[in-house]
């Protein structure tokens, strides 16, 4: 569905034609310490180059030119995910590729619109304020959820309370969903209870993964505004028991990791290395999930699962094998997320660069939004 990652608000826009792929696992029993180390992949193997020597700085800013413009290359391409990607790329840049969030602000595609708004309320963008300001009546209302959101990171004027109306209305619960992760951004308490009744109401003539969605985001936003309930609910979502279930636990990891769920570490390892009786993985998606969990709670080393699908055929997976190296941000990986700018999959190169960039300031010790 996502790589928040895949991220924040506009995303939902655009996340459908996104969707997991379905495996089916037996449910394993988590073990209460694990070892984090690379094991057999039930993947073809891939011939790897020899190992070389880290880029050195020279080399490294090299690279992270050859990002920027392939994030400025994206935002032009036919394919709204591709330009929304760009834009979350951009973001990363304000300084530099601050007129890619501007010009998205009028895309034609409402996701993209979506994903630029909130792109600049995350950066902090002020140039793009007074555009920010004019979609305040789009006809989406995922735009128009995003420009509440943006317009409050931005430090301006903005009335919260359509918020509620979105989360406990009538409409679609991919928009309900969007308002939850919001509010969750907010940080008012006093949005809890609204919250907590939200995700038993008015959702039963909707699709069983679209309700477990909504009832996720509904439990993170909670937790990010102090209420830690939800987070036995979300741990439990890390144990798909049906192939439909994937989904969903996917975006436990997602959230886990969002909100820092250091409790669960053990169990994202754990799960990243669980071989069923037929010593088959867990799918692709969920363990690459898990390696960026694991990297944002502030364990890098799950950059092995990225190189054993870096050259997967599948181009969502070699997309989200990319994101990984973003987090784990290590100078050795560049060279691999230097090819994968050439990557035939234009969200590849998109999701490729933006990562270069990520690693590029994490490793130069920069704060990113």
């Amino acid at each position: 569905m996502r790589n928040r990652v895949f991220a924040i608000a506009g995303l939902i826009a655009l996340a459908g034609s996104l969707g997991c792929s379905s495996h089916q696992a037996a449910k394993p029993q988590v073990e209460s310490q694990a070892k984090f180390t690379p094991t057999a992949s039930g993947t073809p193997p891939v011939a790897a180059a020899p190992k070389a020597a880290p880029p050195d700085p020279v080399k490294l800013s090299q690279i992270r030119e050859k990002a920027l413009q392939v994030i400025e290359e994206s935002a032009t391409n036919p394919d709204g995910q591709v330009r929304g990607y760009a834009c979350e790329g951009a973001s990363l840049v304000p300084n530099r590729l601050g007129g890619i969030l501007i010009k998205a602000l009028d895309d034609p595609t409402a996701g993209v619109k979506a994903m630029a708004a909130a792109a600049c309320g995350r950066s902090k963008y002020q140039p793009a304020a007074p555009k920010i300001y004019s979609l305040s009546n789009d006809p989406s209302p995922f735009v128009r959820i995003s420009v509440i959101y943006a317009l409050n990171k931005l430090g301006k004027p903005v009335d919260p309370a359509p918020l509620a109306g979105y989360l406990t209305g009538s409409e679609p619960l991919p928009v309900r969903s969007q308002a939850a992760v919001v509010i969750g951004e907010f940080g008012n308490r006093s949005a809890i209870p609204m919250l907590r009744a939200a995700a038993v109401e008015n959702i039963a003539r909707a699709r069983p993964l679209e309700i477990q969605i909504f009832q996720l985001q509904c439990g993170e936003a909670r937790v990010k505004l102090g209420d830690n309930e939800p987070i036995e609910g979300i741990r439990a979502a890390l144990f798909p028991a049906r192939p439909e279930d994937f989904e969903t636990a996917v975006l436990a990891v997602q959230i886990i990791g969002e909100v820092k769920d250091a409790r669960s570490m053990d169990q994202l390892i754990y799960l990243s290395e669980y071989r069923d009786g037929r010593n088959n993985p867990m799918p692709a998606e969920f363990r690459l999930a898990c390696a960026t969990a694991i990297a944002k709670l502030g364990l890098d080393r799950g950059s092995f699962l990225a190189d054993e699908y870096a050259h997967d055929p599948n181009p969502t997976i070699r997309q989200q094998a990319a994101s990984v190296y973003g987090y784990t941000a290590r100078a050795e990986h560049f060279p691999t997320l230097e090819a994968m700018m050439n990557d035939p999959s234009p969200m590849v190169r998109v999701v490729a660069a933006s990562s270069v960039i990520r690693a590029h300031a994490r490793l130069m010790g920069e704060k990113l939004p």
